[in-house]
């Protein structure tokens, strides 16, 4: 069943929007929100943020995706608290304020998703279950391919998942993917898997709204400032080991066997106008679980928390 959603807490749409989230959302969270680092399985340090509210229904827990990091979500974690929900964010290795892989802050660099998958088992059996009984996953695009491995690898840890534009299947743009995984594995193979992949570039101190993943221009200027002020934030290109280790873990994810250890139940959102994820692969993984109800969201790109306030609410 699904619940009511609290009155009257849905944040304007564009024209007052940063004035909102500076005068109401952000000082309402840091009421509820504290931090810390937990060494994780290999003693590689990940940051958290936690917001616990009193008597909550559960706990949710975010796994964030490519490039980005816990302030991001902002906004949907304050929807998630005035519904009566706690939040828990890890920020995955290589981002944000947790351990990098490599020197270059602005690379995301990964040689296998376990390496995620471990991260957020150690976060939630050693911050999360001691206090929560009850757990919900919420997941996005990069995230969501670590969310469902987890829930492969780990199936009575949550009672429900929700995956939000999850990288079910890669995208390789302009890029055949037979081409860029040939691209990757050789790049890999002669020892530079720590490259820019083809097409991935460092940060840029110029905005670009119209190529972005969001409808909301508001809310792209607001994320897109917190990354110009925060060096941490600006993470930006994947390497080529990246690449490799995603078309890995969307073959594996997609496995009628690995499929079926998922027993809880989960709702997929799909964005219409996404072009960061394969919607095919969001397809056809949701046809194998038996547990799944996928959500075409339409005129949304693949940022659907900030596309437009129909697809919003």
């Amino acid at each position: 069943m699904i619940e009511k959603r609290a009155e009257n807490i849905m944040i304007p749409e564009e024209a007052n929007y940063q004035r909102t989230m500076k005068r109401d959302v952000e000082p309402y969270l840091r009421s509820y929100e504290k931090d810390g680092y937990i060494e994780s399985y290999d003693k590689t340090a990940i940051y958290y943020r936690t917001y616990r509210i009193p008597q909550a229904k559960a706990a949710v827990v975010i796994s964030h995706g490519f490039c980005e990091f816990a302030e991001k979500y902002r906004e949907v974690i304050y929807y998630f608290l005035q519904n009566g929900y706690s939040v828990y964010v890890p920020e995955h290795r290589g981002h944000g304020y947790s351990d990098r892989i490599v020197v270059d802050g602005e690379k995301v660099h990964i040689e296998d998703y376990e390496q995620y998958v471990q991260d957020l088992h150690f976060f939630v059996k050693n911050v999360v279950e001691p206090t929560e009984k009850r757990k919900i996953l919420f997941c996005h695009s990069m995230g969501g391919a670590i969310g469902v491995r987890y829930l492969e690898e780990f199936p009575l840890t949550f009672d429900a998942a929700i995956l939000s534009a999850p990288m079910l299947g890669m995208n390789t743009g302009k890029y055949p993917k037979w081409l860029a995984k040939v691209t990757a594995d050789f790049f890999c193979a002669i020892g530079k898997g720590t490259k820019y992949a083809a097409g991935q570039s460092g940060f840029s101190d110029k905005p670009s709204f119209e190529t972005s993943s969001c409808v909301s221009r508001e809310r792209y200027m607001y994320i897109y400032n917190m990354r110009l002020r925060n060096i941490n934030y600006q993470t930006y290109g994947g390497t080529y080991a990246w690449v490799k280790a995603g078309f890995k873990v969307t073959r594996k994810l997609r496995k009628r066997k690995n499929i079926n250890s998922i027993k809880i139940p989960l709702i997929i959102f799909e964005a219409e106008k996404d072009d960061m994820v394969d919607n095919c692969g969001i397809e056809k993984f949701a046809k194998k679980a038996k547990t799944a109800q996928l959500v075409r969201m339409k005129d949304s790109k693949h940022e659907i928390f900030n596309a437009g306030e129909a697809v919003r609410d």
